[in-house]
């Protein structure tokens, strides 16, 4: 009989950690695995029927007022699926899993999406280490700084973030006139560095491109306050969220990206499937993928000028000096990153910690019953 999985995240928020924990546990579910999904907070941005499709979903209320409802209810609803193995994504959820580990005999899949952690989660991460049955790691960089530093208890594995691989347009012909198209996803939040990016572009106003940013707002109105102070209404269109940005993707000439956090960042590893060479912070995701790749350039973060200066670099090579380093983007990503490959890895770690949850509980003599 195929495990029962069951997923625990902080949200759905349409980030790039749920988005792959989705892909997995709908793999799964096609696969005829059960698989449940708890939320802890109340937040779905995706727009998808998990029920319909035959995975169950518990959303939780907002904790403020609502904490030992909550808790009762997390408890009765890991309770009643009896999972096997439990895969928690993110630091939140990771606590949550432990703890509930100390009641339950599932087997546990830590997930660790980014190289630093939080330093409010510092200690009750470390002081719970020691329940992690794996622990799996979207890059090489967060596997070294979490096992150099001793906040886990045992090796993990990197398992990278599936990909979609898409067919290319054909090339056009080139076109000087037309303006350079830069394209740039990330929702509004603190750690996308927009700022620096606007001073970039201002830096360069007056060359022939423009940046179209692909992402929520939420609310904010500093964007477009900044964007005509700095005389760069012109150059910047800051398009919304969009469920499928394909399509500019495929248009733009080149991918940049601000930010001075971010664990494996998949905006930059769909535009490298797309064939896009990149501009990026030179934080621990972004190095690993643009240094292995040989796909682009890497700029001091929250240095509005090296952005600059790297921006103007791309826009002043050939288109087929471009595309080289488009394609070699491409390349690594159909190596590493194909949606195939990481379901494969997912799959095996999933199905080796439900076969050593059932030989412990077989030893035991404890049976496990399924309905």
């Amino acid at each position: 009989m195929n495990p029962r999985v069951l997923f625990i995240t902080p949200s759905l928020s349409k980030g790039g950690a749920e988005t792959q924990l989705l892909k997995v546990a709908r793999f799964l579910n096609s696969r005829q695995y059960q698989v449940m999904i708890i939320s802890l907070k109340p937040i779905k941005e995706f727009n998808i029927d998990l029920d319909k499709e035959g995975i169950k979903l518990l959303m939780l209320d907002n904790w403020t007022g609502g904490a030992m409802m909550n808790m009762v209810r997390l408890f009765r609803a890991v309770r009643d699926f009896r999972a096997d193995v439990v895969v928690a994504f993110m630091f939140i959820a990771i606590i949550f899993s432990r703890l509930l580990k100390l009641f339950f005999s599932f087997r546990l899949i830590s997930t660790i999406r980014i190289s630093v952690i939080n330093r409010k989660w510092f200690i009750p991460f470390k002081v719970t280490s020691l329940l992690d049955d794996s622990i799996v790691y979207n890059s090489k960089a967060s596997k070294q700084n979490f096992e150099e530093n001793k906040l886990v208890s045992k090796p993990g594995l990197v398992i990278y973030n599936g990909i979609t691989i898409p067919t290319l347009k054909p090339l056009e012909p080139e076109n000087h006139f037309k303006p350079f198209v830069w394209t740039c996803i990330g929702h509004f939040r603190w750690n996308k560095d927009y700022h620096t990016l606007f001073r970039a572009i201002a830096i360069l106003k007056d060359k022939n491109f423009r940046v179209d940013i692909l992402g929520g707002l939420n609310n904010e109105i500093w964007p477009f306050k900044m964007i005509e102070e700095l005389g760069i209404v012109d150059n910047v269109r800051i398009m919304g969220f969009k469920p499928n940005a394909s399509e500019y993707l495929e248009d733009a000439d080149a991918f940049v990206l601000s930010s001075f956090s971010e664990g494996m960042p998949n905006a930059i590893l769909e535009a490298m499937a797309y064939c896009k060479p990149i501009v990026a912070t030179d934080i621990d995701g972004n190095h690993e993928v643009i240094t292995d790749a040989g796909c682009g350039y890497l700029t001091e973060v929250a240095n509005a000028e090296d952005l600059a200066e790297k921006m103007l670099t791309m826009m002043k090579l050939t288109d087929a000096g471009r595309y080289a380093l488009g394609h070699a983007g491409r390349k690594f990503i159909e190596a590493n990153f194909s949606e195939e490959k990481v379901l494969k890895d997912w799959l095996n770690v999933i199905n080796q910690q439900s076969d050593n949850r059932r030989s412990s509980s077989q030893e035991s003599g404890v049976l496990i019953p399924h309905t």
